[in-house]
């Protein structure tokens, strides 16, 4: 397997970042959060979109039975708001070349399911259990109740959407062979005594590299690229947090502000606890660098 400066061990199952509680809760399917609610608002249930995106994102009927999978119309359902959540990923970005991390075309190359330089051909699933928040096995994207329960505070579109990246991320990691750690495809916190590896990551999924770019490193659609150095790479947790602060800080002006400030607060907090490295930024500091 290839070797890079801050990637050492092996493993590509299970790239979860998630919060260990239960571990076989069945998702509530009650409400729906404040930012979906808000988002869902700006489309009405757009049928033309979710009839495209079950497709796009590799979805089918036995995973997402009883989930919204016939009732695409009703937000509090998991279904409907996994597509809520790639309504925000397709639409909701300005593609600033001057601010934006990444494109859309990016972001949607990684999210989708279509075989591309970013990854080979995945699919989206669901399961229940608040373990984890998301996971990659094998092609399979599996997301759980954390991102659709709405007292959950990561369920909302930007938080869901980020997750498709982060579990997207570990499959373009397997496509090149690359290695991320022995935890969950995460760097272990044996590698991390400073302790910026923070709330209990280390006992359950590790923590990241921050591989600092500048904004325009990667032209629109260039994020796959990698030149086997920690010079122009990135992490699972890293994608995952440049995709939320785009959210957050370079959206169209129609994404609600409930919606931006769910995504700054998720990456915000994942930027504090999930990178070895720091990675000493925040949503709306300063770009680029």
């Amino acid at each position: 397997m290839k070797t890079i400066r801050t990637l050492v061990a092996i493993v590509l199952v299970g790239g979860a970042i998630g919060i260990a509680i239960v571990a076989n809760a069945v998702c509530d399917q009650t409400a729906a959060s404040q930012a979906d609610r808000d988002l869902w608002n700006t489309h009405g249930c757009w049928q033309d979109f979710f009839l495209w995106q079950y497709r796009a994102y590799g979805l089918n009927s036995n995973d997402w039975s009883g989930r919204g999978w016939n009732d695409a119309c009703n937000n509090i359902l998991e279904y409907p708001k996994h597509w809520n959540a790639s309504f925000l990923l397709t639409y909701g970005l300005l593609d600033n070349n001057d601010q934006s991390f990444h494109g859309t075309v990016d972001y949607r190359a990684t999210a989708e399911a279509a075989s591309s330089n970013f990854h080979n051909s995945i699919h989206d699933t669901i399961a229940d259990g608040t373990a984890f928040f998301g996971s990659y096995s094998g092609g399979a994207v599996t997301t759980f109740c954390p991102l659709y329960n709405s007292t959950w505070q990561n369920s909302n579109p930007g938080s869901r959407g980020g997750d498709f990246e982060h579990e997207g991320w570990h499959a373009w990691m397997e496509k090149y062979n690359w290695n991320n750690g022995s935890a969950n495809g995460h760097r272990p916190c044996t590698t991390n005594p400073d302790g910026s590896c923070t709330n209990g990551a280390c006992t359950i999924n590790g923590c990241d590299y921050f591989y600092f770019h500048g904004i325009s490193k990667y032209v629109f659609g260039a994020m796959w690229e990698n030149d086997g150095t920690a010079n122009r790479f990135h992490s699972p947790n890293q994608v995952q947090v440049e995709y939320l602060c785009d959210v957050a800080d370079q959206s169209q002006s129609w994404v609600p502000a409930s919606v931006r400030l769910a995504a700054k607060t998720d990456a915000d907090t994942r930027a504090a606890q999930r990178f070895i490295n720091g990675p000493g930024y925040a949503c709306g500091s300063a770009r680029p660098w």
